[in-house]
């Protein structure tokens, strides 16, 4: 098998709307990395039939073959030395991702399921149906030709008048979960969204906590700050750029990971309550409802 391109690759990864896509942003500016970000179909290539669960042993060499081709021409086209990656999906699959790349390096970014359960559940209801052109773009250039019967429907569900569309419900916004078509008819999207958090939660650290020391990091959202952005540097093997810090200190406000929960309906707080607090509990996240404005 020809050597990847890209040495020690770093993938960000955690649930939806953790903060992954900002973290993502911020060190896509070092000048040694080449950012891909989201490109769902690469990592499903050849397993296009499962769920976005993948094992190592689904990691076969034409597999693995095929994803390194993407990931090279990506970080050869331009011009940098190592790949950074997010999907957020990848939480879930963590041994497949290993089993591809045994020198990768994963940064897990957690985030307090009230705050990303009511994010992941406000994204998908505007983004359940209709697909902006540039995301379009995007998939078409991704999808090889033989993905095409699993994803050409899928588009077609997104993008077709209700009137025109013939291929039913587009699956839901996120990860795929095993049966998701069938959870779409027994659970509401807030229920979706807290299985969505919490497998995604659980599947990586179960699955991360077993790797080296030197491949695994854990931070919450909560409490990022420069200081700990020069740690994930750090831990990357990156130098310190000040164009990250730059970047960083335009982007971030401490406020954003908190925000949703301070006037969310109480209602909906008590169902995340009662679907993630396992979970919170088992993170050490407090598991109390929150006080909201709603609520006082």
């Amino acid at each position: 098998m020809k050597p990847t391109m890209s040495i020690r690759p770093i993938f960000i990864i955690g649930s939806p709307r953790s903060g992954t896509t900002l973290l993502g942003n911020v060190l896509a500016t070092h000048p040694q990395l080449a950012y891909a970000e989201e490109p769902r179909l690469v990592w499903r290539q050849g397993n296009d039939k499962r769920s976005d669960y993948l094992r190592a042993q689904d990691a076969r060499p034409e597999v693995i073959t095929g994803i390194h081709q993407a990931f090279d021409e990506l970080v050869a086209t331009q011009g940098k030395q190592r790949l950074l990656e997010k999907t957020p999906s990848n939480a879930l699959r963590l041994d497949f991702m290993r089993a591809v790349y045994p020198d990768g390096i994963f940064i897990h970014v957690l985030r307090n399921a009230y705050d990303a359960v009511l994010s992941i559940r406000s994204y998908s209801g505007k983004h359940s149906t209709g697909m902006p052109r540039g995301a379009m773009l995007k998939r078409l250039k991704e999808v090889k030709l033989r993905q095409l019967p699993y994803y050409g429907k899928e588009v077609a569900a997104r993008v077709l008048p209700k009137q025109l569309n013939i291929f039913g419900a587009a699956p839901a916004w996120g990860p795929r979960l095993p049966a998701m078509t069938g959870l779409q008819g027994e659970l509401d999207p807030l229920q979706i969204a807290c299985l969505q958090w919490r497998s995604c939660v659980e599947a990586a650290c179960q699955a991360g906590r077993q790797f080296p020391e030197n491949q695994y990091m854990e931070l919450r959202l909560e409490d990022l700050d420069e200081s700990r952005l020069t740690q994930i540097m750090t831990f990357a093997g990156l130098p310190e750029s000040s164009e990250v810090l730059d970047t960083f200190r335009a982007k971030f406000r401490p406020q954003d990971p908190t925000g949703r929960r301070q006037a969310a309906d109480p209602d909906q707080l008590k169902v995340i309550q009662r679907w993630t607090e396992p979970t919170l509990q088992w993170l050490g996240y407090p598991t109390q409802l929150p006080i909201t404005e709603a609520a006082s």
